[in-house]
């Protein structure tokens, strides 16, 4: 049986480490191909407010502007990238509602309600962290 992995990546290019919002803590601290640092954070600062089965997705739905995690995803100047629902102008004035994707920083999103979150279809696709935040993070 195939495993399910969309959403399930990490990318990083100079200045910005890439996690899919699909992977789970417990994955994170499993993975062997993710930074060591950041890996170290998830593990030691991470796992001791969520559970291992906790996507990152799930996380950051329902985040509020005050916690742990939220201050060590701002210490990590955490963005994250959504497709929400967009309204687009058709050729004779319809409108017609398309996804779009969308980065958010984290102290914007976080301030949106969940109702708002689900009026704008948001589908949480990948958290983006600052190599210079996590370079710069005491563990």
């Amino acid at each position: 049986m195939l495993d399910y992995q969309d959403y399930r990546y990490i990318l990083q290019d100079t200045g910005t480490l890439f996690v899919g919002a699909k992977f789970t803590f417990g994955d994170i601290a499993k993975e062997e191909e993710i930074p060591f640092k950041f890996r170290s954070i998830v593990m030691r600062h991470l796992l001791t407010e969520v559970d291992k089965e906790d996507t990152f997705e799930s996380i950051f739905y329902y985040m509020k502007p005050e916690g742990y995690l939220y201050e060590v995803f701002l210490q990590l100047r955490a963005k994250i990238k959504v497709s929400q629902l967009t309204p687009i102008k058709g050729l004779f004035g319809k409108t017609k509602w398309v996804y779009k994707e969308h980065v958010y920083k984290l102290k914007e999103f976080v301030t949106l309600s969940k109702e708002e979150k689900e009026r704008l279809g948001i589908v949480v696709q990948e958290i983006q962290c600052s190599k210079l935040g996590i370079m710069t993070f005491s563990v």
